[in-house]
């Protein structure tokens, strides 16, 4: 035991130092030891501080001789916080009370109009009112919509729009956005919506890195989306403060300026937005990339009562605080100034803490929580949090098993509002058990359902075809247009201001070419805060914007005058009502469905087809019939009738109502049958490594045949809406050459042994992709692609697949879509492959070299089908009215180019859309006819690939068709019959679900 001895010297302080280890003759018991040693240490330290400490009372003379002190002034100092200190304290109370409300309305002002001080007539409109549709004007002044009514007169000098009868809605609310913190063109360094180095980061804000000079602001405004909520990402579980911006260019390319409440003082309520997430996303994030929690469900929720936990315990300190500080309060005069020398204080400051700020706000239910949540179990465990600890949860998003469990939702202390897509699914575990019907399920159980982007997972611009799809699939008209406008403007508290056409709303108005659920829709005026958009205007003060104003390369090419009202510009075709029924006419035909529509059907007649699309050049309309017969058209047109061709006894006559048929539906540059949910290795083939060196190359080159998975979800959904045949390449990351497709048919009901007829073409054609994150340079890998097939060229040696492909007798994919690298297959096939016959897939640019492609015969398929510029290489994409008179597919056209579409299916879901990506441009191109969209889907792809027999209608040939009760260009039309791609017998009335 070690002893101490005290230096008693007035001039120091008191020090502890070792003395000399004490002798002893005898041990003596421990404690006995430790409890004398502790009282003399006692006893000494007393006496030690009653000498050289101030008396308790009484400030020592040489301190009040320094003037430390004011004389004046008490003996002792009450311990605590400063006057200041305790009123700053009392004004964060005061803020934690609750906040103000939203005037009443009609408001008379726009805070944000003050460039936009103009009076704005809007006459002659098709006024949707959220749930009718009145022929009238509009009068907005200082920024907000004044009257609604007709026959409004203005004074000369006021500006006036003709509406001319078109549908006029307010601006789209997007309430899930990425824009300005993951800006295009996609690169890391604009890349800012994911703190990714801790799973809750609450406290960051999405304010602090918004880009108003994102490019896609003005993209996604040329949709008619006039105010968006910006999130953060879904990484964390905790993603940060969100804030929500109208899309409105502003001078000072200040995102604070951008802030919908910018200009607000007193005169509304102005609440805080949060991004959540659970599932997946921070799961794969944290425990499979990072190998820490949260790994598991388990340790995410466990993450978020944690935080939650501590968030609670900061509101009552401070809720405490506020207590004992507002009793003080109440003792301190009011009719002079308060003698700070009296005060009594607190001992310590307001409670706050910088990382549990913005959680304690949402306790305090100043905040509307956001949340990025998908199947049943996180739903549940995020609404058991919000009873918990009390907060609310303002919406739920994506959400697409929300259907499945619509009473667990309704057990939260508020009505959440499910944002949702309509029917992107599939592409990850989570996305698996989406419904096309889940708005009217959500809807029937009381739950409101907005439609939203999650820009830039899906461009923003095209937003309202949400609202189509899912009107399509039975949606009431009115809901899908409020899913996109009043309920997400109710979830963002926010519909005193935005959402509907009401008097005293902000001027935030959309006049569309044509009713917005119908396809091909596009804004012809957008408005916001009372002010037209210009989008042919640079809003973004950049150097190239400024250079180019969005002029694109001369073409060559006079852009004919566009004539987009084909028809009533406000008319919604009625859903169809015709249908398929069977007749009987004698042959001993079955007369139910259950008998006609069976897997021993490969016999039948159809009859009472109003449009036949049979090829290029051959659309026959009338009263057309098709005899089938052992799976082959035995005839097709207006002379199948029974006085002309013998039907087939015993088989079933399909009345189909002035039905239209088309060929079976191709689907390309998605790897479908290759892949079910790409996030799970266990669901895929596999990424293909192919060594483009190896000299024994065309014997170990990888073919998609040796890995098809058929009758996989994605192959159902697609085969269900018509697609009949697939072309499938092999997967490749980063590599150049991903290998071998395979076309194939899509209806094989369970492996590739259950028909013969599975298989189209083994070796479809020759896949590589050119990358740019890659290895290799992109020289090189140009340089690969060229010396790969010289090589071969030369090769008699039909067993080798880079003989064939260098000699045309299977065409060359080559996946890019920056014009130099087009450009540079294009001199490729010029000077030393002439016989290649390259197809270019993506094509975001390829519009640029559109001559040169015609003159090279080299096709284009583009994929995505509307482009956007996720990637450098994209940024030249032309988005067509109202921001440029034309597409990449318009132009092409235009020159000659043969051109067809792709899905991105693998990451959404949409290869049962290709027909609605087809007839996408008829709303705005005279020059392209139905036959010419049914093309980009069918026969065109079945002409590049070289598929004989397949996109097209021929007597002799095997059937493959999709009928539809109606024109398929219409929202609501129904497939009534697949028949083909190796399916056994037709399917009848097939339904996505």
């Amino acid at each position: 035991m070690t002893r101490y001895s005290i230096i008693d010297d007035n001039d120091q302080l008191p020090l502890l130092e070792p003395g000399p280890k004490p002798q002893s003759r005898k041990k003596q018991p421990r404690w006995t030891i430790a409890a004398a040693a502790t009282l003399v240490v006692f006893g000494l330290t007393s006496v030690y501080l009653s000498r050289h400490l101030p008396a308790a009372v009484s400030i020592s003379q040489e301190t009040s001789a320094q003037g430390l002190w004011p004389k004046t002034r008490p003996e002792v100092i009450a311990p605590g916080i400063s006057l200041a200190s305790f009123e700053y304290g009392l004004t964060q109370c005061e803020l934690a009370k609750t906040p103000k409300v939203n005037p009443p309305s009609p408001r008379t002002s726009n805070p944000r109009s003050a460039m936009t001080n103009s009076t704005l007539l809007i006459k002659n409109g098709h006024l949707w009112l959220g749930d009718k549709y009145f022929d009238g004007d509009i009068l907005v002044e200082q920024g907000v919509i004044r009257e609604i009514r007709r026959g409004i007169v203005v004074d000369e000098e006021s500006r006036v729009i003709d509406a001319g009868g078109r549908v006029v809605t307010p601006g789209i609310v997007d309430m899930h956005s990425h824009m300005s913190v993951d800006s295009f063109p996609g690169l890391w360094a604009l890349t800012d919506e994911n703190e990714m180095t801790h799973p809750t980061t609450p406290y960051v804000r999405v304010i602090d890195a918004i880009n108003p000079g994102d490019p896609a602001l003005k993209v996604v405004a040329s949709g008619g989306i006039t105010t968006s909520l910006i999130l953060p990402g879904s990484g964390n579980l905790m993603g940060g403060e969100a804030a929500v911006i109208k899309l409105r260019p502003v001078p000072t390319l200040s995102g604070q300026d951008m802030l919908i409440t910018a200009g607000v003082k007193d005169e509304e309520r102005i609440w805080r937005y949060m991004k959540m997430a659970c599932g997946e996303n921070p799961k794969a994030v944290y425990g499979q990339e990072q190998n820490k929690m949260p790994m598991t469900r388990m340790g995410e929720n466990y993450l978020f009562r944690q935080r939650f936990q501590e968030a609670q315990s900061l509101l009552r300190a401070q809720d405490d605080w506020c207590d004992a500080a507002y009793r003080i309060n109440k003792t301190l005069p009011t009719h002079k100034p308060i003698d700070e020398d009296k005060l009594t204080r607190l001992s310590e400051r307001f409670p706050e803490n910088l990382k549990l700020e913005s959680l304690v706000a949402l306790l305090r239910h100043k905040t509307k929580l956001n949340i990025h949540c998908y199947l049943p179990q996180d739903l549940e465990a995020m609404v058991q949090h919000s009873l918990e600890f009390d907060f609310e949860i303002a919406a739920f998003h994506h959400a697409l098993s929300a259907w499945q469990v619509p009473e667990v939702i309704k057990r939260a202390k508020t009505n959440i509002t499910v944002a949702t897509f309509a029917d992107m699914w599939g592409y990850k575990h989570e996305a698996w058990e989406q419904n096309v019907h889940a708005p009217n399920i959500l809807n029937k159980a009381g739950i409101p359902v907005a439609f939203k982007s999650d820009h830039p997972v899906m461009n923003a611009r095209d937003l309202v075809h949400e609202a189509q799809k899912a009107y399509h699939y039975g949606f009431d008209e009115h809901l899908a247009l409020q899913a996109l406008t009043s309920v997400p403007a109710a979830a963002l508290a926010l519909s005193h201001r935005i959402g509907s056409l009401e008097p005293g709303k902000d001027a935030d108005i959309v006049i569309w070419n044509r009713h917005p659920l119908r396809l091909g829709a596009r804004p012809k005026h957008v408005i916001i805060d009372g002010a037209e958009m210009d989008f042919q205007a640079s809003w973004t003060k950049s150097v190239e914007e400024e250079e180019s104003r969005l002029e694109k390369p001369n073409m060559d090419v006079t852009t004919p005058e566009n004539n987009i009202e084909k028809d009533t510009p406000s008319w919604l075709p009625p859903r169809p009502t015709t249908t398929m029924r069977l007749e009987d006419h004698g042959l001993n035909n079955p007369v139910v469905l259950s008998e006609a529509c069976t897997p021993e059907t490969d016999s039948f007649v159809l009859r009472n087809i109003s449009r036949l699309y049979m090829g290029p050049g051959q659309t026959l309309t009338g009263f057309l019939s098709i005899v089938i017969e052992n799976g082959t058209i035995l005839c097709a047109g207006d002379k199948c009738d029974r006085d002309h061709v013998n039907w087939p006894v015993g088989s079933p006559v399909f009345e189909m109502g002035g039905s239209t048929v088309i060929p079976g539906i191709v689907s390309s540059g998605a790897p479908i049958g290759l892949a079910e949910i790409m996030s799970e290795d266990s669901t895929m083939d596999g990424y293909a490594k192919n060594d483009i060196a190896d000299p024994d190359l065309a014997k170990k080159v990888v073919r998609a045949v040796d890995g098809l998975k058929l009758n996989g979800l994605r192959l159902q959904k697609a085969y269900r809406a018509g697609v009949t045949t697939a072309i499938s390449q092999p997967m490749s990351y980063n590599e150049l050459l991903a290998g071998v497709s395979v076309a194939f048919r899509t209806g094989v009901e369970a492996t590739l042994l259950d028909s013969n007829d599975t298989i189209i073409e083994q070796e479809a054609a020759l896949h590589f992709s050119i990358n740019h994150g890659a290895s290799t340079t992109v020289s090189q890998q140009i340089a690969g692609i060229r010396e790969l097939l010289l090589a071969h060229k030369s090769k008699n040696d039909n067993s080798d697949v880079f003989a064939r492909a260098a000699q045309g007798q299977i065409p060359v994919v080559v996946e890019t879509n920056g014009k130099d690298e087009i450009a540079s297959i294009v001199h490729m096939k010029r000077s030393v492959l002439q016989d290649v016959k390259f197809v270019i897939l993506g094509g975001a640019e390829a519009y640029v070299v559109a001559k040169h492609l015609a003159q090279a015969e080299i096709a284009v398929v583009l994929m995505p089908a509307r482009c956007y510029a996720a990637t450098w290489q994209q940024r030249l994409c032309l988005y067509g009215p109202p921001i440029t008179l034309d597409t990449a597919l318009d132009i092409l056209i235009r020159h000659g180019v043969k051109v067809a579409l792709a899905s991105t299916d693998s990451e959404n879901g949409d290869a049962r859309n290709l027909i609605w990506e087809a007839g996408w441009n008829l709303a705005h191109n005279n020059a392209l006819t139905e036959e010419d969209a049914v093309g980009l889907v069918t026969w065109n792809l079945a002409s590049m690939f070289g598929l004989s027999e397949k996109g097209s209608f021929e007597t002799g040939a095997k059937a493959d068709f999709v009928a539809y009760n109606s024109n398929p260009f219409e929202f609501g039309t129904e497939v009534l019959m697949v028949y083909g791609g190796a399916h056994r017998g037709p399917l009848c009335f097939p339904k996505q679900v």
